[in-house]
């Protein structure tokens, strides 16, 4: 079986090729292991990764490597690598949080912070790319780090209403569930950080007009949509981080 590696990360540029060039080189001629084209995260969002991090599980197959090259953080944080109780997904970055999702929904089977050979300006490329190359050859995670306690796992509380994923077409995916007694064709009153929006809920946003607001049920995770139709909304210049907050239903005559 095919074992595949997902880099998950804000390094879009150069560096991840970089990255894709440290596992090559360590892995030779295998070609049971395969480094999947990047999958790019919000700069320097670790919601954002939380959430690329979780849809990334949903859909690739047990056994998966993620790596996540993300850290905006200060503070040198610890680097780990551990294992999902479900689907025994391999996972490895910085002890930012980044990993709540994930480990909330799939568990952790086990866990160790890598031996650390001190700071590296590009640590992804110096540190946590060979750990995850002798990962991929089969090199026991004990072999990799020190047991690292599950308790001081960083955890991240997004808060309900959150924007978790902007993509290239405007279109917001944020943290909440919409109310069981919406209808299409409802009006949907939204407040947008301080902008107050009406929408229309929708099942299909594309049936409508373009440029109109409409919220409907994305397609990732059952978290909720909202964007303009056929149009990018650049003009409230909105960042994941934000939060969507319904406020009022009116009811279609």
């Amino acid at each position: 079986m095919k074992k595949y590696i997902v880099f998950i990360t804000d390094c879009v540029d150069i560096a991840y090729n970089e990255l894709r060039g440290v596992i090559l080189s360590m892995i030779g001629a295998r070609d049971d292991i395969v480094v999947e084209p990047v999958v790019p995260v919000a700069p320097f969002s670790i919601i954002n990764g939380n959430f690329v991090l979780r849809l990334m599980a949903e859909n690739y197959p047990p056994g998966t490597i993620f790596s996540v090259i993300l850290n905006p953080v200060r503070k040198r944080p610890e680097r780990l690598i551990g294992k999902t109780k479900k689907k025994k997904f391999i996972f490895a970055g910085a002890n930012t949080g980044v990993f709540t999702w994930l480990l909330r929904d799939f568990g952790c089977e086990e866990i160790y912070e890598m031996y650390d050979p001190g700071f590296f300006p590009f640590g992804g490329k110096y540190v946590h790319a060979p750990v995850v190359a002798k990962a991929a050859l089969g090199v026991p995670l004990k072999n990799l780090g020190k047991p690292f306690p599950l308790k001081k796992v960083v955890k991240l509380k997004i808060k309900r209403g959150t924007i978790v994923h902007i993509d290239n077409f405007g279109l917001m995916k944020f943290y909440d569930k919409l109310p069981p007694e919406l209808k299409e064709g409802d009006e949907v009153k939204l407040k947008l950080n301080n902008t107050l929006i009406r929408t229309v809920y929708g099942k299909r946003m594309m049936d409508f007009e373009d440029g109109e607001w409409v919220l409907y049920p994305g397609s990732s995770l059952g978290l909720p949509e909202l964007g303009k139709v056929r149009e990018i909304p650049r003009e409230l210049n909105v960042k994941v981080g934000d939060r969507i907050i319904i406020q009022e239903i009116i009811k279609k005559r």
